[in-house]
């Protein structure tokens, strides 16, 4: 081949590779790949483990934090200790340290009565670097296993939730979880603001709340009742002073109470409140115009509407005024009050009154009223004598006051009232009508005729109505179950508190008669719940009698045959 050829077929075919060299080349290629991804997988690895150290170090941090700021305590509105911290050490490990997982768990297990042998090994070996081995440890175990020095096994301060006032307003204080989080009550309504370590001070006054409660438990012993609630409010203010149901429970030993325990009848608890709804219905009257305290009603012969007859416990052959209507306690006279009222006006009143919305209380534990969608003369006439509607004897507390107070209803609340708080005020009656309304309440427990004779305190004006009403069940009414109600406004010549007590399913005893009705079971306990708790509130005793407090009052309402008087009998 001549030397032109031999060059064009270099151009044109390249010369064929060493294959020496091409391998030297490939493996070099190959060690490089491998090399970037043994790189790729080691940065990886250094990362998951970053990103575990950083969760248990936020772990850390996080309860450090919570240690650091201590949840906010419960005070009565005097400043006495409802909810608070006790310092406590928590044990926890880092199973990463653990050198022998077995031999560190035979030595922990004899110190820690939550955990054996077997479930500390299995914490131990976790693939983590914090478990908790004990959130409550005493002084003298943590000195124990102190001394044992076990490499990974670590101390932090931490505090428990107590309560050291135990049954005390338990309803109303609620509960926190393992973390400290509140899962009832104040302690959930208001948990942003504990965990943010602010204190919370409630209207609740521990002396007055002590009196409520003993007084409502004597009456569930008397008469072998299921339960009860009670109310202590102020009228000026809104401020619940008290706030009891019964059974209750110690928040200390929260998992220990039973549904019964834990539910709160005194502001989700709905019923039928009965013939407390005279007072109510009384004044819508008055104040609408519908009725005077003179205007009469027939109430001699049963009424009959729908497929109801209304009737009465102590018939009347004769037309009843207002005031005796309300004293009399007659479901007949109501009934045609009622009915003058009118259907539209009553639900107006009832929706003023805050009985067809829930409570804008300061706990989770509340409940909308049970109120018909449409307001039928049928539930007109029986709203009035408290039946076809179902409430909290929260909501009853606040109705009546504003019913017998000032005429204002105010917004409740079950915090502490702040020097220029503004709450929501309502007018929903007229001072002459409230003033009216309290007078005859007076009668109902002054009177010899009035069914609210055992309630009288005297020289502390007294003013209130009974409320016996059977408990709805499936398909009707349980005629073998009662609620016993009575609500109390005191002293009537300036109304300053309003007490509600309801006895749950009270069953008549020797002593009553036979009778498990409000005027037996509950008026006793406000006769005496009034006299322990008027000298703690500073409400002094007065002559019933004297032209100062006459004046105060409507004194020209006749009852039965003769012109009514105030004085006690």
């Amino acid at each position: 081949m001549n030397a032109p050829l031999q060059k064009l077929r270099q151009l044109i075919l390249p010369p064929r590779p060493d294959p020496a060299r091409s391998r030297r080349i490939a493996e070099g290629r190959l060690m490089i790949g491998c090399l970037v991804a043994f790189g790729i997988f080691i940065t990886i690895g250094v990362r998951i483990v970053g990103l575990a150290d950083a969760s248990a170090s936020t772990r850390l941090a996080q309860s450090a934090a919570a240690i650091t700021t201590e949840r906010g305590r419960i005070l009565d509105r005097k400043g006495r200790l409802l909810a608070g911290n006790l310092p406590i050490t928590v044990l926890h490990a880092d199973p990463s340290e653990i050198m022998d997982a077995r031999d560190a768990a035979a030595k922990l297990a004899p110190f820690l009565n939550q955990h054996d042998h077997a479930s500390l090994i299995k914490l131990l070996t976790k693939k983590t670097r914090y478990v908790e081995l004990d959130r409550q440890l005493p002084p003298k175990r943590h000195a124990q296993i102190l001394q044992l020095g076990i490499p990974g096994v670590y101390f932090a301060k931490g505090a428990v939730r107590v309560y050291p006032r135990e049954h005390a307003a338990a309803h109303i204080l609620g509960h926190v979880d393992t973390d400290n989080s509140g899962i009832a009550g104040i302690e959930k309504s208001l948990n942003a603001k504990l965990a943010a370590g602010e204190d919370v001070t409630l209207s609740i006054d521990l002396g007055l709340q002590a009196v409520i409660r003993r007084e409502i438990q004597q009456q569930i012993d008397k008469f072998e009742a299921i339960g009860g609630a009670g109310i202590l409010l102020d009228i000026k203010s809104g401020e619940m002073l008290a706030v009891a149901s019964l059974p209750d429970f110690n928040p200390n030993q929260f998992a220990l109470a039973s549904d019964d325990m834990r539910f709160n009848r005194a502001t989700k608890g709905l019923y039928e409140m009965g013939s407390t709804f005279k007072v109510l219905n009384t004044a819508i009257a008055l104040e609408s115009g519908a009725a005077t305290t003179n205007q009469r009603f027939e109430v001699s012969k049963p009424m009959r509407v729908s497929r109801f007859t209304i009737t009465d416990y102590h018939p009347h052959n004769k037309p009843l005024n207002v005031p005796e209507i309300l004293i009399y306690s007659s479901n007949i006279g109501s009934a045609r009050m009622a009915e003058a009222i009118g259907a539209e006006t009553q639900r107006a009143f009832m929706n003023k009154l805050g009985l067809l919305d829930r409570l804008e209380l300061e706990l989770p534990e509340t409940s909308r009223p049970l109120s018909p969608k449409r307001w039928h003369r049928t539930t007109t006439v029986t709203v009035s004598y408290g039946h076809g509607i179902s409430i909290s004897p929260a909501h009853l507390a606040s109705a009546v006051a504003a019913a017998s107070g000032n005429g204002h209803w105010i917004q409740p609340t079950l915090l502490k009232r702040q020097t220029g708080d503004s709450p929501l005020r309502l007018r929903v009656f007229s001072e002459q009508t409230a003033r009216a309304v309290r007078s005859i309440m007076r009668l109902v427990i002054s009177h010899e005729d009035g069914t609210g004779n055992f309630a009288e305190a005297r020289g502390y004006m007294v003013g209130g109505k009974t409320g016996t009403a059977e408990k709805i069940q499936i398909g009707g009414y349980n005629k073998k179950a009662n609620l016993a109600t009575f609500v109390a406004t005191f002293p009537v010549h300036d109304p300053r508190y309003v007490i509600v007590i309801l006895v749950d399913e009270p069953k008549g005893q020797k002593h009553s008669h036979g009778y498990a009705t409000a005027g037996w079971v509950v008026a006793p306990a406000i006769r005496r719940i009034v006299e322990q708790i008027a000298p703690m509130l500073g409400v002094l005793p007065v002559d019933e009698k004297s032209p100062l407090i006459r004046q105060k009052l409507l004194l020209d309402f006749t009852i039965g045959n003769e012109e009514a008087t105030l004085a006690s009998y």
